[in-house]
């Protein structure tokens, strides 16, 4: 009557140990799973965020190029402005010079008219002497100052039109220089992000671990009925 009770317990014994095994089995299995899906929903994410960054780091770069080119060609504009502005005073320059050697000549054509004008009335006056030498060598004394005078006014001018000429190429290199000053700096091209690391798969609990587990449960199950048994052999051999 014992054995078939003692066997029972065994078996209950062994079922339940089984099913714990298996529970805990299952369980660990969803924990392992849910962790490899929350790491790799992760690894996605941040590979999304990656190729954002990347695509607006792009995106500017392609925009600075944009303002990059538009400040080089307003740059190459001034150049070629201040060229201009430069050639037109430099010739305004010359201009002037031009005219004070014109009237430079015209005067000294009517100093020299004059001079000749003067000796030749000392000379049609048909008189010999001191007093007609002295207007003659008078009016040649007049005439080498107004030459060196008009010499000494075309030196100036000369020497004015070169001080010019050096400020108006004194003001093109400075106004060059402020245009190249104001060119933004060349944009560099972006580096690409770095990408997140690829999370490794996490290995559930092992198939092998279940079966030692499930055959710990019929060795506990065995024992249980062995130990039942023995407790109500000892209790029917009582007096």
């Amino acid at each position: 009557m014992c054995e078939p009770i003692s066997a029972t317990i065994g078996v209950l014994t062994a079922v339940g140990g089984g099913m714990q095994a298996i529970g805990q089995h299952q369980q660990q299995q969803a924990a392992v799973a849910r962790s490899n899906a929350i790491a790799q929903q992760q690894y996605q994410r941040d590979l999304q965020i990656a190729a954002q960054r990347d695509r607006v780091k792009q995106q500017t770069y392609q925009a600075e190029l944009k303002a990059d080119t538009a400040a080089k060609n307003a740059y190459y504009a001034q150049l070629t402005a201040n060229q201009a502005e430069a050639t037109r005073a430099l010739a305004s320059a010359n201009n002037k010079l031009e005219e004070k050697r014109t009237a430079s000549a015209f005067s000294v054509q009517r100093n020299m008219a004059a001079a000749i004008q003067a000796q030749g009335q000392v000379l049609s006056t048909g008189k010999a002497g001191q007093s007609q030498l002295l207007a003659a060598l008078d009016a040649e004394r007049t005439l080498g100052f107004e030459m060196a005078e008009i010499e000494q006014t075309l030196y100036d001018a000369r020497r004015a039109s070169g001080i010019e000429k050096e400020g108006i190429l004194l003001d093109q290199h400075s106004a060059n220089t402020a245009a190249w000053n104001g060119l933004p700096a060349a944009p560099l091209a972006p580096e690409a992000s770095f990408l997140p690391v690829k999370p490794i798969k996490a290995s559930g609990p092992s198939g092998l671990a279940l079966a030692g587990n499930l055959i710990s449960a019929g060795v506990s199950g065995v024992s249980a009925g062995m130990s039942m048994e023995s407790s109500i052999y000892n209790i029917s051999q009582r007096p």
